[in-house]
């Protein structure tokens, strides 16, 4: 990693020929009026050196011959601004009859120019969202922006920081001057001050740096992550970048509606897939061993739609799940469910890999059992003794990797197959029963149990009434619909019609033996009346 402290006129103004590329995994342009009100105010500041901030490039292209590029790792909000203002300048020189400093500035700020003066691409290429749009109305220099009729929120932004910062220059020439020469004055002032703003260019020579880096390095409040690395990563080799681009899209979309994060689910479809990685490593891990970037950002999009059911299960979302034509798809619905009432995560990595094998007929033997032994494991181990989940994760991935070698194997007959996947679960079965805590600790954290108005505790104890319901009734289904029942107190939290103070029962009247599962309706009509 290298540093220096540029200006814009190094880096891109000027005399620079250096082509810069926003790469398409960066956000969408986001700056508001608050943000160009501040970048304006460092443009006219009285110090025409004021710091802009860091600024982080990858160089590993710059010595490409048929394409020379350093890529903006960060940095693309205040660049794409600065050429927007640059803009700016070159159209009110025109609107003063300036053409020759208009075209200057078109060729030294925003375009390359050959040696017949005519544009062959510009200095900067920003992402496919903003891309047309910006040639049209901001680089060429031949189409009105103000008379454009923008649809989508980045070119909407673009637009209006164009006529806020087209408003502000002009006011600023206009006060003071006397005369065109004064104005004219002026904005060749706010483009030298512009081009001679600083920043701290930070070179990297390879993207995978640029997480770690990002850890380190909050510019404006916008960060990079694993999902934006990974989305640059799967374009570049794409072999259709646009329509790999909506299905990255899909892929957020199902992750923002499970109210769960994108590097999360990278993270647990490595590890139910092909090895365990820390998330700091995954990228690089990542770009190391895949080859078909295509096939894995549609294995990514699959498992993106289980991913979110898993996390908020309905039945019906995992019907047709089938193994020897008997329906499972309610046992996957089940532990599901109770790994998000637990508040439980780390088995979603072995329920992505277990249902990718149904899906593809590949699993020959009924997972009923092992669904159940993990069940109880969750229970005991994470919701009522809270044991470290660092090694169950790492157990998790393994058995989840296993098994998509076992069903990956060609040429096995359904028998071998069944034999070989069979004594996997056991494995699995004999790892979790060794990490299960001890019966005495059991006790000791599950007589520790108390309701209180914290959604997980509520959880946990409709979740232990519904399993004793079950045990009662002698099946495995759940029989009780959890957002229509209430937790009701026998002897109530306010005693005092009972003739008891809150002080006497307090030691005991939270326990889960004073509780009981009331329907939502009938909990409304019974009141604090006293039992009869």
């Amino acid at each position: 990693m290298d540093s220096k402290t540029k200006s814009l006129e190094q880096i891109i103004f000027g005399a620079s020929t250096t082509k810069l590329k926003i790469p398409k995994y960066q956000r969408p342009y986001t700056w508001d009026i608050q943000q160009i009100e501040e970048f304006w105010d460092d443009v006219i500041h009285e110090n025409p050196t004021y710091f802009l901030g860091p600024m982080i490039v990858n160089t590993e292209n710059k010595n490409n011959d048929s394409d020379p590029y350093v890529e903006v790792v960060d940095g693309q909000q205040r660049l794409i601004t600065a050429t927007i203002l640059s803009a700016v300048i070159r159209d009110i020189y025109k609107s003063y009859g300036e053409e020759s400093k208009s075209n200057l500035l078109q060729e030294r700020y925003i375009a390359n120019v050959d040696d017949d003066g005519n544009n062959f691409d510009f200095k900067l290429t920003t992402g496919l969202s903003t891309q047309d749009f910006f040639k049209d109305y901001i680089q060429s220099g031949e189409n009105d922006i103000l008379n454009s009729e923008p649809t989508t929120k980045e070119h909407i932004k673009i637009k209006n920081n164009y006529k806020y910062l087209h408003d502000k220059l002009s006011n600023y020439i206009d006060e003071g001057s006397t005369s065109n020469n004064d104005k004219i004055n002026k904005i060749g002032d706010v483009r030298d001050s512009l081009k001679k703003l600083k920043l701290i260019e930070i070179s990297i020579q390879g993207d995978e740096q640029a997480y770690e880096i990002f850890e380190r390095v909050n510019n404006y409040g916008v960060d990079l992550s694993l999902s934006d690395l990974l989305k640059n990563l799967i374009l570049k080799n794409s072999s259709n970048p646009e329509n790999s681009s909506k299905i990255w899209n899909d892929i957020e979309e199902n992750i923002r509606s499970s109210d769960s994060e994108m590097k999360k689910f990278i993270r647990y479809f490595w590890l139910s897939k092909y090895s365990f990685q820390t998330e700091k490593k995954l990228y690089k891990t990542i770009k190391e061993k895949i080859t078909d970037y295509n096939r894995f950002l549609k294995d990514l999009l699959i498992a993106s739609e289980w991913y979110s059911h898993i996390l908020n299960p309905a039945i019906n979302d995992f019907n047709g799940l089938r193994v020897n034509n008997r329906d499972i798809g309610n046992k996957i619905y089940n532990i599901s469910f109770a790994s998000k009432v637990l508040g439980v995560i780390q088995g979603n990595v072995f329920y992505l890999s277990l249902i990718r094998n149904v899906e593809n007929g590949k699993l020959k033997i009924d997972p009923k059992k092992i669904l159940l032994t993990l069940e109880k494991f969750l229970f005991k181990y994470f919701a009522i003794c809270s044991q470290p989940a660092n090694k169950v994760e790492r157990m998790f991935s393994k058995y989840s990797i296993e098994l998509e070698k076992v069903c990956g194997e060609t040429n096995l007959s359904d028998e071998k197959l069944k034999r070989k996947t069979k004594i996997l679960f056991e494995s699995f079965t004999t790892e979790l029963n060794e990490l299960i805590p001890l019966k005495e600790l059991f006790i000791e954290k599950f007589n520790e149990i108390k309701y209180s108005t914290s959604q997980k505790s509520r959880f946990l104890i409709k979740y232990i009434f519904d399993k004793y319901e079950i045990f009662l009734s002698n099946t495995n289904e759940r029989n009780l619909n959890f957002e229509r029942i209430n937790i009701e107190h026998l002897l109530p939290q306010d005693p005092t019609r009972w003739g008891l103070t809150k002080y006497e029962v307090k030691t005991y009247v939270n326990n889960i033996g004073n509780l009981v599962l009331i329907d939502t309706r009938l909990n409304g009509r019974m009141g604090n009346k006293p039992l009869i």
